[in-house]
Formats: C-alpha cells, sequence, structure tokens
C-alpha cells in the first residue's frame, strides 16, 4: 500500500520548537509583567497626594 504523502500545513499535534516561542516564553511574559509592575508601582508612588488621578 503507498503511504499517504504528509500535508504542507502540518499536523495539528506539532510542537514549535523554533527559538521565536523559547524567546516568547522566557523573557517576553516576565518581561511584560514587569513591566505592568514597574508602571503600577510608579503611578502610585508618584500619585500618592492625588496629583496626576483626582480622587
Amino acid at each position: 500500500m503507498a503511504t499517504e504523502p504528509k500535508r504542507d500545513g502540518g499536523d495539528d499535534n506539532e510542537r514549535n520548537d523554533d527559538l521565536a516561542s523559547y524567546l516568547y516564553v522566557l523573557g517576553g511574559i516576565p518581561g511584560l509583567i514587569a513591566f505592568f509592575l514597574i508602571l503600577f508601582l510608579l503611578t502610585g508612588s508618584c500619585d500618592q497626594m492625588n496629583v496626576m488621578i483626582p480622587a
């Protein structure tokens, strides 16, 4: 019997082992968390007297 040729699109269950995926997970997600944490900490420390954000 002849084997079925592989599709060009690839399987849905294949792992994506390229460098960009690893850099995104290892650097991008923690970087985004650190960015927002620093952003909100600086906003809170600069706005102790409600200068920027009226309450």
